[in-house]
C-alpha cells in the first residue's frame, strides 16, 4: 500500500527531528491535507501497519550512522599519520646488490663534516674526496669545470646569477656505449653556514651507495653521476653540465634527487615532459610509493627550483624525489648528521635503485608522450592514468546527479535547499580557512620564513595535529548548523568575532576580517538547510562536479585532490538517501567508502601542510572541503544535530589541547638553537664602516654583536648589497688590504665598452650592480648576453659566486652612455683587527651570510671606457 507522509508542522526542523508525521494513506492532495494536519499527530517511528512501519533494523543503522562517521574519520586519520612514517633503515650487513641506509650514511661522515657552499675552500675538500672515492670504486670520474649564469627574480628583484662551478661526473658504464644513459643527479654544495647533511648531501649518500649496488649488475647502459655544484647559487652546475658537457646530448632519463628538511618519506614531487611510461614502471617497482602530479604542478609555478629544472625545460623525461620533513632544518646549522633520519635515506634509496636498475639493464627506456594523472592511495600503492580517466570520473558524478534529482523535489522551499547546497563548499571552505588563520596567528605564527616563530616551527608536529583537528571540528560544527535553523545567529555572530580576534597579535588583519564577514552571511544560508533533504545535496554535489569540470579541462594535475574524491562523494550521496530508510549494508558501504576517501584527503592535508603550512596554514581548506562535502550525506534531519553539535565540541576542544601544547612547549635549545647573524661592511671609498644585522627582529646575541659598535643599532640601507634597511651601528675603521678593483677600457674592433670587476683575494660572493639613464641592448657577461641593463634607470643586479683571481668581464655598446657600477664582495671570516664577536653558547648558531666582511666600492665607466672611482 502506498503512503504518503508530510511533517505536522510544516518545513521546519524542530518538527522533523521530533519525528512528527502526517499520513495520507488515502493520497488526499496535498493541499486538503494540510487544511486538517493539526487532527493527526503521530510518530514516525511508532507506525504500524498500513500506517507507517520503520523496522528495528533501521532504527539500529540510525543509532550507528554518526559513530560510524566517526569512526571513519578516525581511521582515516591514523591512516594518513600512519603513512608518514619512515622504514627503518637497513644494517651494513644486508646483501651487497640491496641499498643500506647504514651504508650510506658512513659517506655522510664526510660530506656532511662541516659547511662547504661554492667557492670555499670547504666545498673543493668535498669535489676531492668525491672524486677519490669514486675513482676507487671503479668508475670513470672527471671535474667538470665552466660556468654559468641564470636570470631570477622579477621587478626590483631581478638580476642575474652566475658562478664558476666544479661538477664531479662519474659513469658507470654498459654494454652499449651508444644507449641513452640514465643520469643521476645531486648537488654536493651547501649554502653558508649549514653542512647540509639533507640538503644535499642526503642525496650524494644515496647516490654513492647506489653506484656501489649496480656494480655486478649487467648493464645495458651507461648510468652517469653527476654531483653538481652551486645548485643554491641558481642551479648553475647543472645549467652548466647541460649546456657544454659531451655526455649531456646522450642522456635519456634524469633522476634527482633533493631535500628541503631532514625527515619524512621520498617523494615524487615533480616528472619531466611525457612521463606517463616512466611513472608506470616506477609504481611497480617502488615499495611504498609516494607522490602526486599536484605537487609537481604546483611546483611549476613556484618561484623556486632545482636541478630538474634544468633537464625538465629541455624535454627529458625524469623523476624528482625529495624529503620535506622537519623543515626547521632547512638551509640551517642543525641539518647535521645526527638529526638526518635514516629511515629517510634507506626510504629515498629504496626508491630509487630499484628503478634504476631496471633503466639499467633493459634494452629499452620507458618513453612516452603522453601525460599521466598519478597519485599513491591508502596503502601504500600508487596508480598513474591517462588525462582523459577525468572524465569518467564527471560521467559518474553526473549519473549520480540525475539520481538526486529525481529525488529531489522543487516545491515548498526546494530550490532555497539546493541555493544552500550550492554554497556549502564556500562555506566549508572559508570556514576552515578562517579557523586556521586565527589559531595560526594567535600562536605568533608569522610569515613562511624560516627565521621567525621557531619555537612554532620546532612543535611542527603538535601544530599540524592541531589544526587538522580544528579543521574536523569546525566541519562537525558545520553539519550541526545544517540541523539547528536556531544556531543561525550564533554562528554569523561567532565568525565575525573570530575574524576581528585574528588582529589580537601580529596587527591588523584585513583578510582575516573579511573572512569571518563572508562565513557568517553563508552561515545564515546554510542554517538548518538540512531539512531540505535532497535538494540540499544536488546543490552542493553540483558545484563539486563544476570544479571538477573544470579542473579536468584546465589542469588535471590537481585531479587527484580536486576531481577524483568526487566518485566517493557521489557513491555516498547515492547509498544514503535523505528520507528513505537506511540499511546496514549501505551504512557499511558508505562508511568504508568514507574512510577511504578521508585517508586519501588526509595524506593530501598532512603533505600540503608539511610542504607550505608553515606561513599559509589556510592550505588545510582545500582537503578540509572533500570532509565536508563527504558529511553532509550522513546529516539526517530525522535523527537531530545535538550528538552532531558535542561530537564537534569534543574535537574543537582536543585541537585547543594539541595547539596550546604546540604553543607551550619550550624547544630544546640544543636540538633547536637560536639563530644570529653579525656582518662586517666596509666602504673604504667613503670611509664608512658598520657592523650589521639583515635579521628583521633582532636576536640578543645579535643585538649584542652590533652593541660592540658606536650607538643603538638603526635602521640603514646599503644598497650596493640590495638591503633596503638592515640593523647597523657605525664601526671603528679597519684596514683594507686589497680593494674591489674596476679596469674600464674600450674595445674599438667591436665598438663596447669593457668593464672587468677583479674582487680580493679570498671572495666567496661578489656582488655587482649596474645602471644607465638609457636601454643598453646586449650586455655581454662573459662573452654570454645576458638581462642587465634593459631598463633605464633602473639598478640591474648580478651576484657571482666564486669570482676567483680573473674576475669578471662585463661588455655593453659604447653608445649606451655612462653606466654606473656598485660592487660588493664576500670574504667568509670577520676582520682580524675589528672588535671581535661574542662569543656564541652551544644554543646559538650563525645563519646564512653571518660572519662575512663585505668591501664596498663604486665606480662610473664613461662610454669611452673611462671611469671615475670613489664615493656615491
Amino acid at each position: 500500500m502506498s503512503i504518503e507522509c508530510v511533517c505536522i508542522l510544516g518545513e521546519s526542523e524542530k518538527c522533523l527531528t521530533e519525528r512528527k508525521w502526517l499520513c495520507n494513506p488515502a493520497n488526499v492532495p496535498l493541499l486538503d491535507l494540510r487544511r486538517v494536519r493539526n487532527s493527526f499527530l503521530l510518530h514516525a517511528a511508532r507506525f504500524k501497519g498500513g500506517r507507517m512501519n520503520t523496522s528495528r533494523a533501521s532504527r539500529v543503522v540510525a543509532l550507528y550512522r554518526l559513530p560510524l562517521l566517526l569512526l571513519s574519520i578516525v581511521i582515516a586519520a591514523w591512516s594518513a599519520w600512519s603513512a608518514q612514517k619512515t622504514p627503518p633503515p637497513q644494517p651494513a650487513s644486508i646483501a651487497t646488490a640491496e641499498f643500506s641506509a647504514a651504508r650510506a650514511m658512513q659517506h655522510l661522515s664526510w660530506i656532511a663534516a662541516e659547511p662547504h657552499p661554492t667557492g670555499s675552500a670547504a666545498a673543493a675538500r668535498v669535489r676531492d674526496q668525491l672524486v677519490n672515492h669514486l675513482q676507487q670504486a671503479g668508475l670513470q670520474v672527471a671535474v667538470h669545470r665552466g660556468h654559468a649564469a641564470a636570470e631570477y627574480g622579477s621587478g626590483d628583484g631581478r638580476g642575474v646569477r652566475a658562478a664558476n662551478v666544479e661538477n664531479v661526473v662519474a659513469v658507470l658504464p654498459g654494454r652499449d656505449r651508444s644507449l641513452p644513459a640514465v643520469l643521476l643527479m645531486a648537488h654536493y654544495d651547501t649554502v653558508p653556514h649549514s653542512p647540509g647533511a639533507a640538503d644535499d648531501g642526503l642525496g650524494v649518500a644515496v647516490m654513492l651507495e647506489i653506484s656501489r649496488a649496480l656494480q655486478r649488475d649487467v648493464r645495458q647502459r651507461d648510468v652517469v653521476f653527476l654531483f653538481t655544484d652551486a645548485e643554491e647559487a641558481g642551479l648553475l652546475g647543472a645549467r652548466a653540465f647541460f649546456a657544454s658537457h659531451p655526455l649531456a646530448s646522450r642522456i635519456g632519463t634524469v633522476i634527482n634527487l633533493e631535500a628541503r628538511g631532514s625527515s619524512g618519506r621520498a617523494v615524487v614531487f615533480e616528472t619531466g615532459p611525457g612521463n606517463a611510461a616512466l611513472l608506470g614502471t616506477f609504481a611497480k617497482l617502488a615499495p611504498q610509493p609516494l607522490g602526486n602530479s599536484l605537487t609537481g604542478f604546483v611546483y611549476r609555478y613556484m618561484p623556486n627550483g632545482t636541478d630538474f629544472t634544468v633537464p625538465a625545460q629541455k624535454g627529458i623525461p625524469g623523476l624528482n624525489f625529495a624529503i620535506i620533513g622537519s623543515q626547521i632544518d632547512y638551509h640551517a646549522a642543525t641539518a647535521s648528521v645526527a638529526n638526518l633520519d635514516p629511515g629517510s635515506v634507506q626510504h629515498m634509496g629504496a626508491q630509487v635503485l630499484p628503478m634504476v636498475r631496471q633503466l639499467a639493464t633493459s634494452a629499452t627506456l620507458p618513453t612516452s608522450t603522453q601525460e599521466a594523472i598519478y597519485s599513491d592511495l591508502p596503502g601504500g600503492w600508487m596508480i598513474s592514468v591517462p588525462t582523459w580517466s577525468g572524465w569518467c570520473v564527471l560521467a559518474f558524478g553526473l549519473l549520480v546527479l540525475v539520481v538526486v534529482a529525481r529525488r529531489a523535489t522543487f516545491n515548498q522551499g526546494g530550490w532555497r535547499g539546493m541555493v544552500s547546497g550550492v554554497a556549502w563548499w564556500p562555506l566549508a571552505l572559508l570556514s576552515v580557512a578562517l579557523a586556521v588563520r586565527v589559531s595560526y596567528r594567535l600562536l605568533g605564527g608569522g610569515d613562511a620564513t624560516l627565521v621567525n616563530n621557531r619555537d612554532l616551527l620546532a612543535a611542527f608536529s603538535k601544530l599540524a595535529a592541531g589544526e587538522g583537528l580544528l579543521a574536523i571540528g569546525v566541519v562537525l560544527a558545520l553539519g550541526a548548523l545544517t540541523l539547528c535553523r536556531a544556531a543561525r545567529k550564533p554562528a554569523a555572530v561567532l565568525a565575525v568575532l573570530a575574524g576581528a580576534c585574528a588582529s589580537l597579535r601580529g596587527g591588523f588583519d584585513a583578510i582575516a576580517l573579511v573572512l569571518g564577514v563572508v562565513v557568517a552571511l553563508l552561515a545564515w544560508t546554510s542554517a538548518g538547510a538540512a531539512v531540505r533533504g535532497e535538494s540540499m545535496r544536488l546543490g552542493a554535489l553540483l558545484v563539486a562536479w563544476i570544479i571538477g569540470a573544470v579542473v579536468q579541462v584546465l589542469a588535471p594535475e590537481l585531479a587527484p585532490l580536486l576531481l577524483w574524491p568526487l566518485l566517493a562523494v557521489a557513491a555516498v550521496v547515492w547509498l544514503l538517501p535523505a528520507h528513505a530508510p537506511l540499511t546496514a549494508l549501505r551504512v557499511l558501504a558508505a562508511a568504508v567508502i568514507t574512510a577511504f576517501a578521508l585517508a586519501h584527503v588526509f595524506h593530501f592535508a598532512l603533505q600540503l601542510f608539511e610542504a607550505i603550512g608553515f606561513g599559509t596554514p589556510e592550505v588545510l581548506a582545500l582537503p578540509f572541503a572533500w570532509l565536508a562535502m563527504l558529511l553532509l550525506p550522513w546529516v539526517r534531519v530525522a535523527h537531530g544535530g545535538r550528538w552532531f553539535a558535542i561530537a564537534a565540541f569534543v574535537t574543537l576542544l582536543s585541537a585547543a589541547g594539541v595547539l596550546a601544547a604546540a604553543s607551550l612547549t619550550q624547544a630544546d635549545r640544543t636540538r633547536y638553537p637560536e639563530l644570529s647573524q653579525a656582518l662586517f661592511v666596509a666602504d673604504p671609498d667613503n670611509q664608512q664602516y658598520h657592523r650589521v644585522s639583515p635579521l628583521s627582529q633582532l636576536s640578543d646575541w645579535s643585538r649584542g654583536a652590533l652593541r660592540v659598535g658606536q650607538g643603538e643599532p638603526a635602521r640603514l640601507p646599503i644598497p650596493a648589497l640590495d638591503w633596503a634597511g638592515v640593523w647597523a651601528t657605525k664601526a671603528d675603521a679597519i684596514a683594507v688590504p686589497e680593494r674591489v678593483r674596476f679596469e674600464p677600457s674600450f674595445d674599438a674592433a667591436t665598438g663596447q665598452s669593457v668593464l672587468r670587476v677583479l674582487a680580493p683575494a679570498g671572495t666567496r660572493e661578489l656582488r655587482v650592480r649596474l645602471k644607465s639613464g638609457a636601454v643598453v641592448r646586449n650586455v655581454q657577461l662573459q662573452g654570454e648576453a645576458v638581462p642587465l641593463l634593459d631598463e633605464a634607470d633602473r639598478w640591474s643586479r648580478l651576484r657571482w659566486q666564486a669570482p676567483g683571481p680573473d674576475g669578471i668581464e662585463l661588455r655593453w655598446p659604447a653608445d649606451g652612455g655612462p653606466v654606473e657600477v656598485q660592487a660588493a664582495a664576500g670574504i667568509d671570516g670577520w676582520p682580524k683587527d675589528a672588535a671581535p664577536l661574542p662569543a656564541r653558547s652551544a644554543h646559538i648558531v650563525p645563519w646564512s651570510t653571518s660572519d662575512m666582511t663585505w668591501i664596498l666600492g663604486a665606480t662610473r665607466v664613461s662610454p669611452e671606457g673611462g671611469a671615475h672611482q670613489g664615493g656615491r
